[in-house]
């Protein structure tokens, strides 16, 4: 057979390509140059070898069906690459807004900034809400340090806030506003040393209302605060041990601080009741002053009683002295005749003897006992 000139090998070639379908243009001379040739083999054989692996000769179709696949899989690689630089950026804003979200609420409860770090991975990799955040937040050190009152609420009142008779506890937005009340009070009433959170969280945990915080301080604590020299001399007796920052602390913030304030009240008023009897040149014991406390005495009482008492001892005295009779400790007959309508038999005896001695005596001035007071005066 004999062997195909160079034009007859190049458009067999040719032809094998339009055979296959591959779309070629080329134009063959009648005889080719031997750089023609080599030239327009190279040509043919990148048309025919697209793969550029000589001897394939898969089908234009199959070649563009190829072709269509890898552009597929770039464009579908290029769509997952915008998804994950998408997903990533959607990761940082949200880091971003639960670390804003953090601070924030970390700076409006005055915990610190610091518990922003350990808080955002809640949100960011493990989807919490704000509302999950707040809860999981009140369990760290920071959070139960700032609002020490409300564990010691729920653990002076659990059984009362099991059996619903109180809430279950304040909540930071109650916590912080009653503390902004309570240091307006305190510092309105000169106690700026203790507008601290330490007392802010023994009043809250004992449910000291600002009302009643206010009534302890004018009821109690500011008349010892203005108290005269001579209560202030009782005061001393009573409250050996309380400078005036400590005697309102245990006032306010008392183990029990209601039974305290009403102990430190009685204590006060008993302390009143000996500066009246002194006031009044007369002596009385502790004991007695808090006798006459527990029988509903108050300052006032004491002031008019005492003033009568000692007129009627300075009498009972003197007509002791002329009339021969004891009148040791008369003081306390006439005390229980004036605070508890007792009436005083050695009184009574007194003013007979008197009357008995003056009966008959006509324009006689008289001096009697009871001119100056009667049984029961209060």
């Amino acid at each position: 057979m004999a062997k195909p000139s160079r034009n007859e090998y190049l458009n067999q070639r040719v032809q094998l390509a339009q055979s296959l379908g591959r779309d070629i243009n080329i134009t063959i001379p009648k005889n080719p140059t031997p750089a023609q040739l080599k030239s327009l083999d190279a040509q043919i054989n990148k048309i025919l070898y697209p793969s550029g692996q000589y001897g394939d000769t898969t089908s234009q179709a199959e070649l563009d069906r190829q072709a269509e696949a890898r552009a597929e899989a770039a464009r579908q690689a290029e769509l997952a690459a915008q998804k994950s630089a998408a997903s990533a950026a959607a990761t940082a804003e949200k880091r971003q807004s639960a670390y804003d979200f953090v601070r924030t609420r970390a700076e409006e409860l005055g915990i610190g900034i610091g518990i922003a770090d350990r808080i955002i991975d809640l949100v960011a990799n493990q989807g919490y809400s704000t509302r999950a955040i707040d809860i999981e937040i009140q369990t760290t050190p920071e959070y139960k340090a700032r609002f020490a009152g409300i564990e010691k609420y729920k653990q002076n009142f659990a059984s009362d806030i099991a059996a619903g008779k109180k809430a279950a506890q304040p909540s930071p937005a109650e916590y912080i506003a009653y503390e902004k009340q309570a240091q307006n009070v305190l510092n309105r009433f000169g106690l700026a040393g203790l507008a601290n959170q330490e007392t802010y969280a023994d009043l809250i945990g004992g449910d000291v209302s600002i009302l009643e915080v206010t009534e302890r301080i004018t009821d109690v604590y500011d008349r010892i605060q203005n108290a005269d020299d001579v209560l202030k001399t009782q005061l001393s007796t009573y409250f050996p041990t309380y400078g005036t920052s400590d005697f309102a602390r245990a006032l306010l913030t008392g183990k029990t601080p209601q039974d305290m304030a009403s102990q430190l009240k009685r204590r006060l008023t008993t302390a009143e009741i000996s500066s009246e009897a002194s006031r009044a040149g007369l002596a009385t014991s502790a004991e007695r002053a808090e006798q006459l406390q527990s029988m509903g005495v108050s300052r006032t009482l004491a002031r008019a009683g005492y003033s009568k008492i000692a007129e009627q001892k300075g009498i009972a005295e003197k007509l002791g002295s002329i009339y021969g009779q004891d009148v040791t400790d008369i003081q306390t007959e006439l005390e229980a005749e004036q605070f508890q309508g007792l009436a005083s038999q050695r009184r009574k005896k007194l003013e007979q003897t008197e009357q008995a001695t003056f009966a008959g005596r006509s324009g006689t001035s008289q001096v009697s006992l009871s001119q100056r007071g009667t049984a029961g005066t209060f």
